[in-house]
């Protein structure tokens, strides 16, 4: 699934481009290779994968972001400038943060464990595909031994990910219903930080990439990057979605997951005696225009049938379960325990999709 390597022009192989010129050549490159074309991630953002798919990719991802602060430090360490050793620093305090708690790498792991995973079992990185491992082993190996230039052009892939994060966060919010906002928050700060440190990248490039060759392993560097990216994918692809083949060493479904407690239909999280609300920022609405009930909650609407307006209609914050399904019973002409049972199985998948709480 590797996109196909860009052809170079030849007269701008041999020609020494201009601070627009280069900038245009490398986003380009991103236009055609970024990681965001990729198949695994269109299913992804669409709503196609099953959640064990979501999560291996939530699994395998983690190696990604640990190990990225290693990578910063790699090329912190080859900087002579105190100024740029300065700006770049930044980079490692947003991956590993100030203080324990903090930092991208702690919100990639509650991502995890926000799909199921022990905190224990991602950390230990044991399941993770050996692709993604040879992939991000590499990136690492590269900064080390390439130039400076080659090392921090290779991170410009920043450039391209406000617009992949955009998608992500919305199209997993809308279409899982496992996902919530407070699981990718994780992205709600590199909406700011990949724009600062693309623009640092870029301006490096343009001021040290001063021959034809510089440019050209500048924009080797970048699709390298691509590529980094790119592999992981495929190989999430291939193990996980189509031909589904997974590596003997690599995650299957239920490892590393905490352990959920199965219940029986009416029972669970919210009992009879209890008094379910609305979350905050859900609410109950007619829409005028199709004629019919939704939930909205944030980033995500539910349509509702008679039975489940009727149900939501008595969630007052007053109202145990058991007066809800006393007040049905009596409109209705039916027998109070029947209706309770239904209205217990209805609240509480309501509650796993967290718009319901007690």
């Amino acid at each position: 699934m590797t996109a196909p390597f860009p052809t170079p022009k030849t007269e701008d192989a041999q020609r020494l481009l201009g601070p627009d010129e280069i900038e245009a050549a490398l986003r380009d490159i991103g236009a055609r290779r970024y990681h965001n074309l990729h198949p695994f991630h269109r299913l992804l953002h669409d709503g196609k994968l099953n959640k064990d798919q979501v999560r291996a990719w939530a699994l395998n991802r983690y190696y990604y972001q640990a190990m990225i602060p290693v990578k910063d430090a790699a090329v912190l360490a080859r900087m002579e400038d105190a100024s740029l050793r300065r700006v770049w620093r930044q980079r490692i305090v947003d991956h590993d943060g100030d203080a324990p708690g903090d930092g991208g790498i702690e919100r990639w792991l509650k991502l995890a464990e926000g799909v199921g995973f022990e905190r224990a079992y991602v950390e230990s990185t044991q399941g993770i595909l050996s692709a993604t491992r040879f992939s991000v082993d590499a990136y690492v190996h590269f900064v080390k031994e390439r130039s400076l230039l080659e090392a921090i052009a290779s991170s410009l892939t920043e450039m391209f990910s406000p617009t992949i994060i955009s998608e992500r966060v919305a199209g997993m919010l809308k279409n899982y219903d496992f996902i919530t906002k407070d699981t990718l928050a994780y992205f709600d700060k590199r909406l700011t930080q990949a724009p600062r440190d693309a623009e640092f990248a870029i301006d490096y490039v343009k001021q040290h990439a001063t021959t034809p060759e510089l440019q050209r392993k500048a924009m080797a560097a970048l699709t390298f990057k691509c590529n980094v990216l790119w592999t992981q994918l495929d190989a999430l692809y291939f193990a996980y979605v189509a031909p589904g083949m997974i590596p003997p060493d690599a995650w299957t479904p239920g490892t590393g997951l905490v352990p959920e407690v199965t219940q029986a239909a009416g029972t669970g999280t919210i009992g009879a005696t209890d008094v379910p609300r609305l979350p905050r920022g859900v609410r109950l609405r007619h829409d005028e225009v199709r004629g019919q009930h939704v939930l909205l909650a944030p980033e995500r609407t539910f349509d509702l049938d008679g039975n489940a307006v009727a149900v939501l209609s008595l969630v007052d914050g007053r109202r145990t379960v058991r007066d809800i399904a006393g007040v049905l019973a009596e409109t209705y002409a039916a027998d109070r325990a029947v209706i309770e049972v239904d209205v217990l199985a209805m609240l509480n998948d309501l509650a796993t999709k967290r718009v319901i709480e007690r």
